[in-house]
């Protein structure tokens, strides 16, 4: 058996929870109908903003397969995956890749046109009155309907990592915890300092949000 190694690196794992745990909370504050958690959903939207910069940063620079060349996939390398003729040594599986892909795109689009939303009564994004209201309605619209399609892609990866839990091997969830996997992969990195810069640069464009 293939002796497990480090493929997930610490930062990539911090940043998976604290995503995680922010989604989940804009979720629940979005959704809850009750008026006093919307400034905490505004607040948690600007660090989903933050988290998303550092992502994309950690896909250029960071850990060996954090970045953006380790998310090849394609409908012919899912099929595969599905009939189980598919190489297992991967950091991610096919359809794996994929569901992060559509939904870290999900969250992008929900998190930036919250910057432009607004319920004209109580609570509007930081960026709203720096558009038409018109358009301001038109990113309203489209912030009020893209949650669906993250519940639903939220769902799809739970159930897949339930599957996992069950099945076992290398795609084990608390991959996730340790960043270990019994894979035929070189060890990652985490690469500290990187993730530093990357995190006072996801800060920054917090703060350039406020800003503007």
């Amino acid at each position: 058996m293939t002796e497990p190694k480090t493929i997930w690196d610490l930062p990539l794992r911090l940043w998976h929870w604290a995503f995680a745990i922010c989604v989940g909370f804009s979720l629940y504050t979005g959704l809850d109908g009750d008026i006093s958690w919307l400034e905490w959903h505004v607040r948690s939207g600007l660090t989903i903003c933050g988290l998303l910069a550092f992502r994309i940063g950690w896909a250029i620079w960071g850990g060996r397969y954090a970045r953006a060349g380790w998310f090849k996939t394609s409908p012919k390398a899912m099929l595969a995956y599905f009939r189980g003729d598919a190489s297992i040594d991967t950091p991610r599986t096919p359809p794996g890749a994929a569901l992060a892909l559509l939904l870290v795109a999900m969250v992008f689009v929900q998190a930036s046109t919250g910057l432009f939303a607004t319920d004209e009564i109580f609570t509007e994004g930081p960026l709203t009155r720096s558009v038409e209201i018109e358009t301001a309605r038109d990113f309203t619209w489209v912030h009020n309907r893209v949650f669906w399609g993250i519940l639903v892609a939220i769902g799809v990866h739970l159930l897949a990592h339930l599957v996992y839990a069950v099945r076992g091997g290398p795609h084990h969830p608390r991959s996730m915890i340790t960043g270990m996997k019994p894979l035929e992969l070189e060890a990652t990195e985490s690469f500290f300092v990187r993730a530093l810069v990357t995190a006072i640069l996801a800060v920054a464009v917090v703060y350039g949000i406020e800003a503007i």
